[in-house]
């Protein structure tokens, strides 16, 4: 009885593991990927993403990305007196998924396609620079 009990609890084991690295990026990668936004703001800053808005934040900060659309995606910041240039997200082929063509589990290959975890963004880190917003009010009044 022993031996049946640890014939089935190694089998189990194998079976577990084949599963489970059978779609390595969805492992190593899942989840939404985090972006870094680094700058010398001097006021709190709003960012946007398409995962979800933080509110006064203060730089560095860290904030997550939808990995669906990865290319192309944009992270909006604003403050009340500086405007900033978005950022525009490229994507890049994520190393973890070649893992899946190496053990030939193509049920996993599947599933990195399905969670987009073939893909990673290109670039994690960005420096933001504030430039400062044309007051319409101190032109409005004043004519030669």
């Amino acid at each position: 009885m022993k031996k049946l009990v640890k014939s089935c609890s190694s089998t189990a084991t194998v079976a577990t593991a084949t599963l489970l690295m059978s779609s390595c990026a969805t492992i190593v990668s899942g989840g939404a990927p985090s972006i870094t936004i680094n700058g010398n703001v001097p006021e709190p800053v709003m960012i946007t993403t398409e995962e979800q808005s933080y509110g006064g934040l203060t730089l560095p900060a860290v904030v997550k990305v939808k990995r669906h659309h990865l290319d192309g995606q944009r992270i909006q910041i604003r403050s009340d007196n500086y405007r900033y240039d978005d950022i525009v997200l490229k994507k890049t082929v994520n190393g973890w998924a070649f893992g899946n063509i190496l053990i030939g589990g193509l049920i996993g290959w599947g599933i990195d396609l399905g969670t987009n975890c073939v893909s990673k963004p290109a670039q994690t880190e960005f420096t933001i620079t504030p430039l400062p917003k044309k007051n319409a009010e101190s032109t409005e009044g004043t004519e030669k």
